[in-house]
């Protein structure tokens, strides 16, 4: 009994609804009629029930640039206006056609915006690092020294914010998590080979100016800043090749193979580093949001070998016979992420301060 009761009673909200959607349809449809007939006066009493309560979005978005078009017509913009900041709060993407919509409307929609004040982005990828020698250290000759760093694949993931200056132009911060990778070969002395190779995690914070455009449905942007990376930790793990004396009779000289566990490196570097940032990158837009596409080159301006503790660990030392070099680090990310717009459409004021026009106060 109790179900059927439930049933019942949403079979007849389900009429009463569908009944309701058919009025709002019919209400639209006579709205258009006396909107094209010149009934202006009208228009809003036959609009108001429905945009309380019954029309659908793209229903709303409709009724509000007619009532726009209306109160131009009739000569109220102030309710012109408020009618067409309405259509924007429901779709701050609407897109003014200047060769199809009324030249009124045009001028109307130059006096708002509908740039976020601020942008929310989230991103994660791949990047490859590497290490360039500043000065050369070594137990060897390092006049003579064969030195190779090659870069190794690590990946990075974090979250921004911007605030937009502009249409074009936005301040951005980020905060990302990186692990930056790289290795490094060496011959010296008699023919010995060491092996080495770093891992290490950073926290990552750059403050970054952007510009972007639009090309069709692109937006292209580049941006360039500069960056502050924390150390979280730093490992490596050392091999060296030792090769003996070459034997008497000729035969071929003995290798022995020197490998031990993971060192942790974290004493041996600068626990903080700055780069300089530089990137490129494009964004298309899905419904209100934007998924983007971004490769990024991070410079490091600082060496990241701490020189106080560059002697300071006996085992690579007698055991390895490594040094560090001082060196800085340089990494090529590449990136996807989602962006989402915190979206304030607002009336353009007039020319009262830098941060009352962003804020449209």
């Amino acid at each position: 009994m109790r179900f059927v009761l439930l049933v019942g009673l949403g079979l007849c909200f389900s009429i009463l609804t569908k009944a309701q959607r058919v009025d709002c349809d019919q209400t639209l449809e006579r709205a258009r009629n006396n909107f094209a007939e010149g009934h202006l006066y009208v228009i809003s009493s036959i609009l108001e029930p429905c945009l309380s309560n019954g029309f659908n979005k793209n229903q709303k978005i409709e009724a509000h640039l007619m009532l726009t078009r209306t109160y131009l017509l009739i000569d109220d913009p102030i309710k012109a206006e408020n009618s067409y900041l309405n259509l924007l709060k429901l779709d701050p993407e609407y897109d003014i056609n200047e060769e199809v919509d009324p030249v009124d409307v045009v001028y109307l929609n130059d006096k708002f915006t509908t740039t976020p004040i601020f942008v929310l982005s989230f991103k994660g990828g791949v990047n490859s690092s590497n290490a360039s020698v500043i000065q050369n250290f070594g137990t060897d000759n390092t006049s003579d020294s064969n030195e190779k760093y090659s870069s190794s694949i690590g990946f990075n993931f974090g979250a921004g914010i911007e605030l937009n200056l502009s249409d074009h132009l936005s301040l951005g911060f980020e905060t990302n998590f990186l692990t930056q990778r790289y290795q490094y070969k060496n011959q010296f002395f008699n023919g010995d080979t060491q092996n080495f190779s770093e891992r290490s995690s950073v926290i990552d914070a750059p403050l970054l100016l952007k510009y972007r455009t639009k090309i069709n449905k692109f937006y292209p942007f580049v941006y360039g800043g500069i960056s502050h990376q924390y150390l979280l930790s730093s490992k490596g793990e050392f091999e060296l090749i030792d090769v003996g004396p070459t034997a008497t009779d000729g035969s071929p000289q003995a290798e022995r193979q020197v490998t031990g566990p993971e060192e942790n490196l974290k004493e041996l570097r600068n626990n903080l580093n700055r780069f300089l940032v530089g990137g490129i990158g494009a964004s298309f837009r899905l419904g209100y949001n934007y998924i983007f596409v971004d490769a990024r080159y991070y410079y490091g301006l600082t060496n990241f070998v701490n020189q106080e503790a560059q002697y300071s660990n006996p085992r690579l030392l007698y055991q390895f016979g490594y040094v560090d070099d001082l060196k800085r680090m340089q990494t090529l990310s590449i990136s996807i992420g989602w962006i989402k717009p915190l979206y304030k459409p607002r009336k353009i004021e007039g020319n009262k301060g830098f941060f009352n026009r962003i804020l449209g106060k």
